[in-house]
């Protein structure tokens, strides 16, 4: 079988769209049949939560759907984190003018309690001939903790320069792509670079190979036509190549290396993720399945994060930025007062159930540094129960009024002191030509931008904000999600993340 005059052209040209046909192979023999990449529902994890963003205005699309797991935050955060460092190299490498979309999704290929696997992939259309497709996998070892990439699954690098020849004789043998229209990293240099000896003197007993080598591997290899791999339905490895469906049946299409010739390829991980692969229970239970609150996701030290906050809201007007936010699914913090909670809790309710965080600024924005230090806990403490009453939970941090705090405010606050590091002056200005310009020029990764949502002229500004700084590849989260696990403290005051 050989590839159409098209898909040659494709491939030769270096555009990422590998319309491979699928094909069995082994060293040394073709694996029966044609076999397929093996994947797993994701209903057979306990408490799994899908979390989907998505944006469409003026022309530009974005979709993401990546997948939460319940006690494994570290491989839901990998996830979501490379999801995001995709989208922003897309944004920033646009024009801002004229049609594109961006779609991305996660698929589990192995999942129990003891091994997860999924394939996260990328469609770009910035128009016409620059549509492209690519894959990555990432793992996750549940005994150490430990989120690794597709590197962890070989022994070394001599089993994967092994599996890059394979690939590459079928291609050219059972496919007929000739080895200099090969995907780079494949063709006749890894026929030249694989050890003629991988697989006879393979270690007889498993490899360990530590987290840290893998990840130094994986970069190393940045852009392998290995990395989307995974397992296939017959047991052996298989290597995918992303594509757009089209006229010319295009679509995904892989390569396959039969059970008996991957299993010397494996490292001591590859190994237990096969066994997980060829596992027939259908039910994962890695524990915290009924975590609750708000969910991070988002490693803010990776990609650039910027987290809008409002404060002495709830107001009149902000339902309209809700749906404003909802536009580009943007997070945000609401710095509330607690007597207003109490005149619109539905409103605060409503902020809470679509992602935003609702955090403390008083029961009616009285001076901090006038209170006694008992005053100063009264009055956290009776807005705070009136935010958990509207959502559910409790705020995790707070805002003083007028931003004026001293010792005795600090001692006698439970909460991170929450400041910021742009502030628009919309409660003095009013002007929401002037907001915008403050807000999308000094905004930089890790700042807080300071907002009131109760002035029409700022909730007008905000539109126009959210699209300047996501053209910049931006990524709008909550204060708790911008500082992730770096361990904001009560008592303490932040201005940004650094």
């Amino acid at each position: 079988m050989h590839l159409s005059t098209r898909i040659r052209r494709l491939l030769s040209a270096g555009i990422v769209l590998w319309l491979l046909p699928t094909s069995g192979c082994a060293f040394g023999g073709s694996a029966e049949g044609a076999p397929r990449l093996r994947t797993v529902e994701p209903t057979w994890i306990d408490g799994l939560k899908v979390q989907e963003r998505s944006m469409d205005e003026d022309g530009l699309r974005i979709s993401t759907v990546h997948p939460v797991v319940p006690g494994a935050r570290p491989f839901s955060t990998e996830i979501h984190t490379t999801m995001a460092e995709e989208q922003t190299a897309f944004m920033t490498a646009r024009d801002g003018k004229g049609a594109a979309s961006l779609e991305q999704k996660a698929e589990f290929l192995v999942a129990n309690d003891d091994v997860l696997g999924a394939r996260i992939t990328t469609r770009r259309d910035n128009g016409g001939s620059e549509a492209s497709a690519s894959a990555t996998t990432r793992w996750y070892d549940a005994a150490r903790g430990e989120v690794l990439p597709w590197t962890a699954l070989f022994r070394d690098r001599d089993a994967i320069r092994a599996t890059a020849a394979e690939v590459a004789r079928v291609l050219h043998e059972e496919e007929g792509v000739e080895f200099d229209e090969q995907p780079e990293g494949l063709g006749q240099a890894a026929v030249s670079a694989a050890p003629s000896d991988a697989v006879e003197d393979a270690p007889s007993g498993p490899v360990e190979v530590a987290a840290d080598d893998a990840w130094k591997l994986a970069a190393e290899l940045e852009g392998s036509p290995l990395e989307d791999v995974g397992f296939g339905t017959s047991g052996g490895l298989v290597v995918s190549f992303p594509g757009l469906p089209g006229e010319d049946g295009g679509g995904e299409r892989s390569v396959a290396i039969d059970a008996d010739a991957t299993r010397p390829l494996l490292s001591a991980f590859g190994e237990r993720a096969l066994a997980a692969a060829a596992s027939e229970d259908k039910t994962v239970d890695l524990g915290d399945a009924r975590t609750s609150g708000p969910i991070t996701t988002l490693d803010c030290a990776r990609v650039p994060c910027v987290a809008l906050t409002f404060d002495d809201g709830p107001g009149e007007h902000t339902e309209r930025l809700l749906d404003d936010l909802a536009d580009y699914s943007a997070k945000a913090t609401f710095y509330v007062l607690g007597s207003m909670v109490e005149e619109a809790p539905d409103v605060v309710a409503r902020a809470a159930r679509e992602g935003h965080e609702i955090a403390n600024h008083t029961w009616k924005h009285d001076d901090l540094t006038a209170k006694s230090g008992k005053g100063v806990a009264a009055d956290l403490a009776r807005t705070a129960k009136a935010i958990e009453k509207a959502t559910g939970a409790p705020p995790r941090t707070m805002r003083p009024p007028y931003g004026a705090y001293d010792d005795t405010s600090l001692k006698h606050t439970d909460y991170p002191v929450i400041m910021w590091d742009v502030d628009t002056r919309d409660w003095m200005n009013r002007d929401t030509r002037k907001i915008v310009k403050t807000a999308t020029t000094e905004t930089a990764p890790g700042s807080i931008v300071l907002f009131h949502d109760i002035h029409a002229p700022t909730v007008d500004a905000i539109p126009t904000v959210l699209r300047a700084l996501h053209d910049r590849g931006f990524h709008f989260v909550t204060v708790t999600e911008l500082f992730g696990g770096t361990g904001l403290e009560p008592g303490t005051v932040y201005q940004r993340r650094d």
